[in-house]
């Protein structure tokens, strides 16, 4: 009897560095768009160079496609680093005042 078994490829488009992601975009478009001859190409070419699994290349083709870009995407980052520590520096100074005066505020 077979057994099916499912292989998950979870690997970040953005692990990679550019050159990579180029070289990787060339391959695919070399054998027409299939990830697994591109990957068998990959491991011949760069056999320093390890890849997981062939649906990383569908991924970082799709990724340049999505964005135009491999440079990270900045939006929904949440609040500058900046703002984040001018609020905390405010509550500490808050809390240390009402320490100073025994208040209980701050615990």
């Amino acid at each position: 009897m077979y057994q099916l078994v499912a292989i998950v490829c979870s690997v970040n488009v953005l692990n990679f560095y550019n050159s990579e992601r180029i070289d990787m975009i060339m391959l695919y478009g070399e054998v027409d768009g299939n990830a697994r001859l591109a990957r068998g190409l990959w491991i011949e070419r760069f056999p320093n160079r390890t890849i997981s699994c062939a649906r990383i290349f569908t991924s970082v083709v799709q990724h340049f496609r999505d964005h135009d870009t491999f440079k990270l995407q900045t939006y929904d980052r949440g609040r500058h680093r900046s703002e984040r520590i001018l609020q905390v520096e405010g509550k500490i100074l808050e809390c240390v005042e009402a320490r100073h005066q025994d208040s209980p505020t701050c615990s």
